[in-house]
């Protein structure tokens, strides 16, 4: 049956897609193909494993006229080399789709292979002079902070996880009131079979001086949640913060409500260095057996590191008008583990782009885990 409706979702779109391309002109059709390479090796060098990504993304977006606007994105990844190789059922692991539909499938499954395809923007929209109200897969981005965000409650992501720049969707309804540039409600809901498995929540933005403020709440799956927001600038650095109190529903006076909290900077240098920081504090921490594999996999909003603390690091300048370099460092306060993320990028041609990035892990934390917590990525991107 899982199957069956897979099939019938990826006809109607196909179908609907060409209709509507033949009714109305030039619809907005763009996207990406990207290379991957990967090596991980061990702390003594003397282990490498190499792991591979094709990955085809196509974007569309339909006018339907009268204020309605129809998304629908396709995220295509061959995957081949060790880790597909060694690891019993990885394909299962990347076809469960987290989402309330389940829009995720493989058509291919081999040792030496497995090709992953799933819809990750599936929305309807309708826009008016004030409103904006949208149905289906979306990103809802509530998060002021870069790098950790209590705040977005729909749909957290991982910073590690730098191939996937257009974030994680989320099955929703979300409907959002302008009565200014800078002031808003807005209000969404992410299906789920209980209440336990749904995220329904308010949030007004507006500004008091030179800071946009928010302020949120509403349910977190089996919690209740409230919070806040910012981002301004203090003479000439600029500051963000997030904080968000999760309370279990089971009982008012349950004793396990926590907090969870980011602070972060950043500056420009005299010199165009840009310097940015952020701290976190992680009230809802619950041990990970795999922290390694945790850092590159989504987190949940009460549960955002695999650390009670965590502190982030960077550095960026751009020596050309086609490049840039970054210097970035993560680490915790309360566990020992220390990751380095060095990157590299250059702009080959107008739709061309090269990233050279690695992120090398130390610490007793990672110890014992795998035999190559180190890894250095070579990527092409071509888009059209």
């Amino acid at each position: 049956m899982k199957l069956k409706l897979k099939s019938i979702f990826v006809v109607g779109i196909w179908l609907f897609s060409t209709s509507v391309s033949a009714q109305f002109y030039k619809p907005d059709i763009r996207g990406y193909v990207k290379e991957l390479g990967g090596v991980s090796f061990s702390d003594q060098f003397d282990t490498f494993r190499y792991d591979n990504i094709i990955h085809h993304r196509i974007e569309s977006t339909f006018d339907l006229g009268s204020g309605f606007e129809f998304q629908a994105d396709l995220r295509n990844r061959l995957l081949t080399g060790y880790t597909v190789s060694n690891t019993p059922g990885y394909a299962n692991y990347l076809d469960n789709d987290p989402g309330y539909f389940d829009l995720s499938w493989v058509p291919v499954d081999s040792r030496k292979a497995v090709f992953h395809s799933t819809m990750d923007r599936l929305q309807l929209t309708y826009f008016s002079e004030n409103w904006e109200i949208s149905v289906g897969r979306q990103r809802l981005n509530w998060g002021k902070s870069m790098v950790w965000n209590p705040n977005d409650l729909f749909n957290a992501y991982s910073y590690l996880d730098f191939d996937y720049e257009e974030r994680p969707g989320t099955d929703a309804v979300s409907a959002q009131y302008n009565w200014s540039y800078a002031s808003s409600i807005s209000a969404g809901y992410r299906f789920g079979r209980t209440l336990d498995e749904s995220v329904f929540a308010l949030m007004y933005r507006g500004n008091i001086g030179e800071y946009d403020i928010q302020v949120l709440g509403g349910n977190y799956f089996d919690h209740w949640t409230l919070g806040a927001g910012w981002s301004g600038y203090l003479k000439d650095a600029g500051l963000t913060g997030e904080f968000s109190y999760f309370h279990p529903r089971s009982g008012f006076f349950d004793p396990t409500g926590h907090f969870t909290a980011t602070l972060g900077s950043n500056y420009m240098l005299p010199n165009a260095v840009y310097l940015s920081a952020e701290l976190l504090y992680n009230g809802g921490y619950r041990s990970n057996p795999n922290p390694i594999a945790a850092l590159s996999t989504p987190p949940s909003a009460d549960d955002l590191f695999v650390a009670e603390t965590g502190f982030f690091l960077n550095a960026s300048a751009t020596p050309s008008p086609l490049s840039s370099v970054s210097l970035g460092f993560m680490g915790s306060f309360d566990r020992s583990l220390f990751i380095l993320i060095p990157q590299y990028s250059y702009s080959l041609s107008e739709n061309i782009y090269l990233l050279l990035l690695s992120q090398i892990m130390r610490g007793s934390s990672f110890s014992g885990l795998t035999q190559t917590p180190n890894a250095v990525f070579f990527r092409l991107k071509w888009s059209y």
